[in-house]
């Protein structure tokens, strides 16, 4: 892995490297194109590049020139820019200009935290691609994945929720981000201190019945908050449920169903 840092003190770092036959940029849209240098290979009696893509598009198939433009005009200033360049084996096209591109902000989470309701965190400064890991802990074992979510990619302000995997005590949590440039963030640990074990149900879409991962109180009510049934136990019979959406209120928290 290659990093293509700034040509000049004036440029920010552009975060960039070099795979066997792929070069990627990645920066944001500052107004400007980019320009390549495209060697004649003789050993395959053609030009060295063999696609462009920007951000997904393919702009290029083969260009069989020896110099040539990548349009960015069709994107909004500050916009997320991700050029892919593939190439023939041992002829590599050279890029002119890259500081053009201003370097995306340095990834950072902004907020990591657990209620009894859900896992939520904020971050900033994401490239697309990277993968978020929600790692949990209890009872200083290992720690484990328990929920896996794509990032949304944007250099802003993101924000992510998943279910929780609370277990009855202490649950110490920490958020792992694999990037697309292959580098690994973690966020601060946070803890959360179940009174119960969290309960979860199944079917989400049901017929007949609803089945609790363990034994408590229940109140389900319809669309318009109405209960239409209430008891204790695992098993809840749904007979004599119109179909439609209603609201299972468990643990101090709601979850939604839908009755067939």
């Amino acid at each position: 892995m290659k990093i293509a840092c700034c040509l000049s003190l004036f440029f920010s770092c552009i975060v960039s490297y070099s795979l066997a036959g792929e070069i990627v940029l990645t920066g944001s849209y500052q107004g400007k194109d980019i320009f390549v240098q495209n060697p004649f290979n003789k050993a395959s009696d053609a030009f060295c590049t063999e696609s462009v893509f920007v951000n997904d598009r393919q702009l290029y198939d083969h260009p069989n020139v020896s110099a040539y433009k990548i349009d960015l005009s069709f994107l909004n200033m500050g916009d997320l820019v991700v050029i892919r360049i593939t190439y023939s084996d041992g002829c590599k096209p050279t890029i002119v200009n890259s500081q053009v591109l201003k370097a995306p902000q340095s990834f950072q989470f902004l907020t990591a935290q657990a209620d009894n309701n859900s896992i939520t965190w904020t971050t900033r400064g994401e490239i697309p691609g990277g993968v978020y890991y929600t790692e949990h802990q209890w009872k200083n074992k290992d720690w484990a994945v328990v929920d896996t979510i794509r990032g949304k990619g944007s250099f802003e302000i993101n924000k992510y929720a998943v279910p929780p995997a609370h277990l009855k005590g202490e649950n110490n949590y920490r958020i792992r981000y694999d990037s697309f440039d292959q580098k690994t963030y973690y966020s601060m640990e946070f803890l959360y201190t179940a009174a119960d074990t969290y309960i979860t149900f199944y079917p989400h879409i049901a017929s007949s019945q609803l089945v609790l991962s363990d034994s408590t109180d229940y109140v389900i009510t319809d669309f318009y908050g109405k209960v239409v049934k209430k008891g204790s136990g695992r098993d809840i019979l749904l007979l004599g449920l119109k179909p439609g959406k209603y609201f299972l209120n468990i643990q101090n928290r709601q979850e939604q169903f839908i009755k067939r």
